[in-house]
């Protein structure tokens, strides 16, 4: 066992009432609002196509629906899936180029 030593006594775990907290800028905010309402809606049309609603019917326990005509939504929400995140980047860089341009100026 070690014993305490008298000469130099334990360090505070509490912070000093000095130290900078943690921020998050309204650009962040607001990027992280624009990423979540581009996501749920993703989910709202998600929620829209028959074959997840079949899927969600069978995990619910119901008796899934018996119209298959959604192969036009789906394929919708696949694309909408995989070209979001690359639409998302374009308008974001897009804006902040402008905005750049707009401040040096």
């Amino acid at each position: 066992m070690t014993e305490a030593d008298p000469v130099h006594p334990p360090a505070s775990r509490t912070p000093s009432s000095n130290a900078p907290r943690p921020q998050v800028s309204i650009a962040v905010s607001l990027l992280l609002v624009l990423i979540s309402a581009v996501f749920l809606a993703g989910l709202f049309y998600a929620s829209r196509v028959p074959s997840v609603q079949t899927d969600i019917a069978i995990w619910a326990g119901a008796k899934p629906p018996e119209d298959d005509s959604g192969s036009l939504a789906q394929v919708l929400f696949i694309m909408f899936t995989f070209t979001s995140p690359l639409v998302i980047a374009m308008t974001l860089s897009l804006v902040m180029s402008v905005w750049n341009k707009i401040t040096r100026t």
